[in-house]
């Protein structure tokens, strides 16, 4: 699986092509630490995005950033989603709405907002260009991607075993006060980890065990597996096990009596898990299948109620905005004027806490459009390569529906590995 290539640009000096290796290892390696070792300066910078723009300013001096490749259709679509969110953020900059924006809730201005999520999305377009290109000179690099998951992996335990045992725990710089925490019922543990969410950390520990599996670090994936416990992540769970499914059914094909089986098997322990689980029903259950007339606690499915509601805002917004949406960025500002649920009305910038609903509000049925035939052409990409990768992307599709934002930028760290 891991080989190292000889198309290496020989040009260019070897302290550079040194530097470019240590650099994008760095970067991979950084990758996890979204929140914690993170600088504030408005908005939380993240060494592996120092990192990654060290990297591209040596891509353009080595003139290596001609070299980037992908496929013509791949390469279309991406551009063409670009264009169609710098679209938006023109517009959007010179539209006037006939109703007040609430205007606290931006970072600095709308406009200024806009162009850095634009920005964000460049970074990320960069990170896998650069993934894509640099790991199919020398795969073996890799390796630097497992170490970063690896640490961010045992640092989410130690602060879920602090929790647990009622230790103080040592956060590291950037983390702050506001990290989310999970009352485990005998102790109060940070589940986010590195990041600023666990939910965030679920889908990073997600996408690490698949891409561990792929290439065959069957240890290290299910550590990384089991580290999503560690998050208390819901989706996180759920699309775990959608990934273990799909991939054994791709897998084993000739065994599908056996698979029918293990799968009624999984659901009896599942149902037997909510019959006599307390703490199963809060945590998976009753966030995906209770109502009020069915949980105790209403805490169980406010989640789940308020995800519904910010995700009907954002379709609202599209409706009225359907061609270029409000700009990126945007949302949380047009929130309040679109929700008609007040007890949702919290004084705090909304985001739609969904990917899909994200990019067809902010940026317009144009920028979806393309987004969703990138994706299309992505898993059929990774299903002609192995059916790991498939089942890995149907998990992280489903994900998305439950994902805060695209321009997190492991998910295209991800679908560069995926694109070697």
């Amino acid at each position: 699986m891991i080989e190292q290539t000889n198309k290496v640009n020989y040009n260019i000096p070897f302290y550079e092509r040194s530097a470019r290796k240590v650099i994008f290892s760095l970067f991979l390696m950084f990758i996890p630490f979204s929140q914690a070792l993170t600088i504030n300066v408005l908005f939380p910078l993240k060494i592996s995005e120092i990192f990654l723009i060290l990297l591209v300013i040596l891509e353009v001096k080595t003139g290596d950033i001609l070299s980037w490749r992908l496929s013509k259709l791949t390469m279309s679509l991406l551009l063409l989603f670009l264009f169609s969110v710098f679209i938006s953020v023109i517009i959007n900059i010179f539209y006037k709405y006939d109703y007040e924006l609430t205007l606290r809730y931006s970072r600095i201005t709308p406009a200024v907002d806009s162009i850095l999520k634009f920005f964000y999305v460049m970074i990320a377009f960069a990170g896998l260009f650069l993934t894509r290109n640099i790991l199919k000179e020398d795969e073996t690099l890799i390796k630097y991607f497992f170490i970063g998951a690896s640490l961010s992996a045992l640092y989410a335990w130690y602060l879920f075993f602090s929790g647990v045992l009622k230790l103080p725990s040592l956060q590291l710089p950037g983390m702050g006060d506001d990290s989310q925490t999970y009352d485990v019922g005998f102790g109060e543990t940070i589940r986010s980890g590195t990041f600023k969410e666990g939910n965030y950390m679920g889908f990073f520990m997600l996408v690490s065990g698949i891409i561990a599996i792929y290439y065959k670090k069957g240890n290290l994936s299910l550590f990384y597996f089991l580290s999503i416990i560690t998050t208390f992540s819901t989706t996180a769970i759920f699309c775990s096990i959608v990934f273990a499914i799909v991939y054994l059914f791709y897998r084993y094909k000739k065994y599908k009596l056996k698979l029918i089986f293990i799968f009624f098997a999984i659901i009896t322990v599942l149902i037997l898990l909510v019959q006599f689980s307390p703490g199963f029903q809060t945590l998976f259950y009753n966030k995906i299948f209770g109502n009020e007339d069915t949980v105790e606690n209403a805490n169980d499915i406010y989640s789940k109620a308020e995800r519904l509601n910010t995700t009907l805002v954002a379709l609202d917004i599209a409706q009225k905005n359907p061609f270029f949406g409000v700009g990126p960025a945007n949302y949380g500002l047009h929130y309040n004027h679109y929700n008609s649920m007040k007890q949702f009305a919290h004084d705090i910038k909304h985001i739609p806490n969904n990917i899909y609903v994200e990019i067809l509000s902010e940026c317009g049925v144009f920028s979806l459009v393309a987004f969703l035939f990138f994706l299309g052409s992505l898993f059929n990409y990774g299903a002609k390569k192995s059916p790991i990768l498939s089942a890995g992307l149907i998990a992280a599709f489903i994900y998305f529906f439950a994902f805060p934002t695209f321009t997190m930028l492991f998910i295209w760290v991800f679908i560069g590995i995926i694109l070697i």
